[in-house]
């Protein structure tokens, strides 16, 4: 967590340029990081990659459509029962950019999450369809001065559904 906090930090305190995406933009944002499913057997957090295809409608406004998928972690014990969670999920979003600094906005997103959830154990598999509306906020940073000026930092956090949520960094490239 303190790796994260200092590169946040350091894309705030060196990046230049402007935080919204033009009409018409296409850009993908690759990104990784941790998804939390809550449940009774308390399980670990699931180590997670995600692909974000996003298109400018407006300055401020773009329609934005991800796929994260767990990779990782997830592992529970409840006796005599144990095993792991996996989950994928794919999402469409509005989001909108609000510029708070230079080059440091926010991003508020709403849209619709749909995906599975599956629990292995031992002894059965259970799969779960999840589907519903989800919310992000996301802290973002153009590094126009470190790696080029259409390259954009996210930090994001996203409710899924009432049990699961994930955070996650993520690098944005326009084209």
């Amino acid at each position: 967590m303190k790796r994260v906090v200092f590169l946040l930090c350091v894309f705030v305190f060196l990046g230049i340029g402007q935080a919204y995406a033009e009409r018409g933009d296409h850009f993908w944002l690759l990104k990784g990081g941790m998804m939390w499913v809550s449940a009774d057997d308390n399980p670990d957090a699931l180590t997670t990659l995600g692909l974000t295809y996003g298109y400018g409608i407006t300055q401020r406004f773009s329609l934005e459509v991800d796929y994260d998928r767990s990779f990782g972690g997830g592992a529970y014990t409840n006796d005599p029962d144990k095993g792991e969670y996996k989950a994928w999920l794919a999402s469409a979003n509005l989001a909108y950019r609000h510029l708070v600094y230079s080059g440091l906005y926010i991003k508020p997103k709403l849209g619709f999450t749909y995906g599975n959830l599956n629990r292995s154990s031992d002894t059965e598999d259970q799969d779960d369809s999840v589907s519903g509306v989800n919310a992000s906020l996301a802290l973002g940073y153009l590094a126009g001065a470190l790696v080029g000026s259409s390259t954009t930092f996210e930090l994001s956090y996203t409710r899924h559904d009432s049990d699961i949520n994930s955070a996650m960094l993520g690098v944005n490239l326009t084209f």
